[in-house]
């Protein structure tokens, strides 16, 4: 059914503009969920083919708990092909997993600089923040991610009256 599914909201035609606008406007978890999935399927495309061995090898490796390891591989996508904006998240997820929080944050800045809608991004930003005990800075980074996803789960952390805590 999902298969389905996926056809009738976005046809694979669809350009990137077009799943980020439909993303914008679900209606569901589920509807969410196939778009954001295809959004992540162009994200994880790396510029060529030895860009996508090295980016395949970092996420091996992270899978791997082998955070240094995929370190290194970011680093390298990083040096040759500083305008692909994955590279930079990726290296912000694994420095993340790490507790290397403000490194992260940095890298994070990288993304969003290459491409302010990365909702990925803005919710690990979110989710850093959270942990430094920035719990304003936080939900206001989780705000920006709803604009593009509005079904993040990351949303569990903002309160009720979000006023108060801004």
């Amino acid at each position: 059914m999902l298969l389905c599914l996926s056809a009738t909201l976005a046809p694979a035609q669809d350009s990137y503009e077009d799943l980020l606008a439909a993303l914008a406007k679900a209606e569901s978890q589920q509807q969410a969920d196939v778009l954001s999935n295809r959004i992540w399927h162009i994200w994880l495309t790396a510029p060529d083919e030895t860009a996508q061995e090295v980016l395949d090898e970092a996420m091996r490796r992270r899978q791997a708990y082998d955070y240094l390891g995929a370190i290194e591989q970011l680093d390298r996508l990083i040096e040759f092909y500083p305008d692909y904006a994955e590279g930079w998240n990726q290296r912000a997820t694994v420095r993340f997993l790490r507790g290397e929080f403000e490194a992260s944050l940095a890298d994070v800045d990288e993304v969003l600089a290459r491409e302010p809608r990365h909702f990925g991004a803005l919710s690990g930003k979110a989710m850093i923040l959270y942990q430094q005990g920035k719990t304003g800075l936080a939900q206001i980074a989780v705000r920006k991610a709803l604009r593009y996803h509005p079904f993040l789960h990351e949303r569990a952390i903002l309160t009720a009256n979000p006023e108060t805590d801004l």
